[in-house]
């Protein structure tokens, strides 16, 4: 087994552990919480880079449909170009698996004296954790390889937080968290099954799209980053609705298209994106849990119903395994960075 299979695999426990500690009463502390803001309720901004920026989109589009104001800002932008928006009603909220990522440093440094820092990271005694005035931990054990456990606890964390923002119970959340738990667990045992098909129908192609929209957005940002770092692929992730807006021109046999397309309120304008592309020869790698029959170009993925936009859970893992089998197929290592570092130090 390589480290990074191992890693995958440690998910289901990692997730599992994190749902016991926050769903007990006072693991988000409701007071230390109303103290980091001058209002209530505050303007949300969720930072971070790569995979722990990515972890938001769920707690993100969760707090909009709630009524609360929440962004999702790349730290190295908000740090060089926005950091004006920060005011005493702001919640700023710094994910970083290390805590000691350079932009998130730097940030550290210019904030404004005002501003409180809600800070989510794996390593707690990292320069991120002792600066924060609240720190909730990701629990996510030890990671060698590229991220894969601690994105999988950010969602949850930064979910179990948007709750208690919105001041609502998390025991529907508690209740999604276990029966994606239970999915991850299916998926893993089921590996040497369910991937060889995939992984011929994927056959390493020179370019694959990621889509979807919404809080299942944070699926084709992670799978586009996992693709690239562990199979070596050129992987973009696109809004669905961006790629009807030119980038469908550039739709190709030898192209892969990966869409995330579950129940939802957009869930239908997804299969029909699935169901264009394959018309004009496109491959596409679809998981739903919608019914779909036209199955030319098509290979189909079904996935557990999850709700509170939780399907990230699920379907990043089956992005995962299909990078590590993809990359095993091309004599790689991975997992293993060869040119970036697991901690990025420099700007």
């Amino acid at each position: 087994m390589t480290e990074l299979l191992d890693e995958i695999s440690q998910q289901p426990a990692a997730l599992s552990g994190l749902r016991k500690y926050y769903a007990s009463p006072g693991a988000i502390p409701a007071k230390g919480l109303r103290r980091l803001v001058a209002h209530w309720p505050p303007t949300v901004v969720f930072t971070g880079m790569g995979s722990s920026l990515f972890a938001a989109y769920p707690a993100q589009a969760y707090l909009t449909a709630q009524g609360v104001r929440a962004l999702v800002w790349e730290t190295a932008e908000l740090l060089h170009h926005h950091l004006k928006i920060l005011r005493p009603d702001t919640l700023l909220v710094v994910v970083s698996q290390s805590g000691e990522t350079v932009e998130v440093l730097r940030l550290l440094e210019c904030l404004p004296p005002q501003t409180r820092v809600l800070a989510v990271t794996n390593v707690e005694a990292s320069p991120l954790a002792q600066k924060a005035n609240l720190l909730l931990p990701l629990m996510a054990g030890g990671q060698v390889a590229v991220s894969t456990k601690t994105y999988t606890c950010s969602v949850a964390v930064l979910m179990y937080l948007a709750c208690a923002i919105a001041k609502t119970s998390p025991r529907l959340l508690t209740q999604e968290v276990m029966r994606a738990v239970e999915a991850e667990e299916r998926i893993l045992e089921r590996h040497e099954v369910l991937m060889p098909p995939t992984v011929e129908f994927f056959d390493r192609p020179p370019y694959v799209a990621l889509m979807s929209r919404g809080a299942d957005l944070a699926t084709a940002y992670q799978g586009a980053l996992t693709l690239k770092e562990v199979a070596r692929l050129a992987a973009e992730p696109i809004s669905a609705a961006q790629f009807r807006h030119g980038p469908m021109e550039i739709i190709n046999p030898s192209h892969r298209y990966i869409i995330i397309a579950r129940q939802g309120k957009t869930g239908k304008l997804l299969l029909k994106l699935a169901h264009d592309i394959r018309k004009r020869s496109g491959r596409v790698l679809l998981f739903t849990d919608m019914p779909f029959k036209d199955l030319t170009n098509v290979r189909l993925v079904r996935v557990e119903p999850l709700r509170l936009g939780l399907g990230t859970l699920v379907d990043s893992i089956y992005i995962q395994l299909l990078a590590h089998d993809v990359a095993l197929q091309a004599g790689l290592e991975p997992g293993k960075f060869k040119i970036a570092d697991s901690v990025t130090r420099e700007e």
